[in-house]
């Protein structure tokens, strides 16, 4: 079986429509979608014109087989992780004002004081809010655990950033309660994919393919949203258990300097 692979889209229809004709061309059997299909945030992101939640979701909901919540989902909808061992969310967190949200936060997770309104339909307020935090994918004679981030932050939600081998820890444990040998997730819009095992780490650049092996591995890959990174999608090959990383070749979106120095002090992506 082929898996076309789709994160982050962030409520960019046109590059969306770009990766689901790659996905066709190429002949892939199924579709997943990693989460974040909403949520634009100022000043990450410049399509103003064509952004449109509604039509993301509704294209998703067609076209995916499988779909994961990511964090900008969960804030769109005002909704708490289920997962979120690294941050315990006072009650009411929404209902909070932002600078109350900020001191309690303590710069552990993401407040989304940069994303725009989403403006989303109630029934597709109602889908986001149906979909779980990860799927275990049988793939033939092997698992795969598919989530926007990490475990115990399988959405996304908190600030830390996966760089080392030993964050994995409480993942790989979790792989392996779930019976999983791979994790597929998104979240940091890595340009290609970036793998981890539990000795090793390592990555991959766009037009390049990755042999997985037998060993348990995590890996997160492309956003497909036009923002600041370069964007791409997914392809897995789990026969030969082979992953492709494939660019949309979008011009990057340079953030203007005083927003870099806002960034710098806490801002989210």
């Amino acid at each position: 079986m082929k898996y076309g692979i789709i994160s982050d889209i962030h409520e960019d229809v046109v590059r969306l429509k770009e990766a689901l004709n790659i996905l066709e061309e190429k002949k892939v059997d199924e579709i997943i979608c990693l989460g974040d299909m909403v949520g634009f945030s100022v000043p990450y992101y410049t399509y103003w014109e064509t952004r449109s939640s509604n039509e993301v979701v509704n294209i998703v909901r067609a076209e995916c087989s499988v779909v994961v919540i990511g964090n900008h989902d969960l804030n769109a909808i005002q909704k708490l992780p289920h997962h979120k061992d690294f941050f315990d969310y006072p009650t009411l967190w929404y209902a909070l004002d932002y600078d109350t949200r900020k001191m309690l936060s303590n710069n552990k997770v993401w407040l989304y004081d940069n994303d725009l309104p989403s403006c989303l339909s109630d029934k597709n307020k109602e889908y986001i809010a149906s979909l779980p935090e990860y799927v275990v994918k049988d793939m033939g004679d092997h698992n795969v655990l598919l989530s926007h981030y990490a475990y115990p932050d399988l959405t996304g939600s908190a600030v830390e950033e996966i760089k080392d081998i030993p964050q994995l820890g409480k993942n790989f444990h979790f792989m392996s309660q779930k019976n999983c040998v791979y994790g597929f997730s998104a979240n940091d819009h890595y340009e290609g994919v970036c793998y981890f095992t539990r000795e090793n780490k390592g990555s991959i650049g766009f037009c390049e393919s990755l042999e997985l092996g037998e060993e348990p591995l995590w890996l997160h890959g492309p956003t497909v949203s036009r923002g600041e990174f370069h964007n791409g999608i997914l392809i897995y090959d789990s026969k030969i258990r082979v992953m492709e990383s494939i660019p949309l070749k979008s011009k990057t979106h340079r953030v203007i300097g005083e927003w870099i120095k806002f960034d710098e002090k806490g801002d989210n992506r």
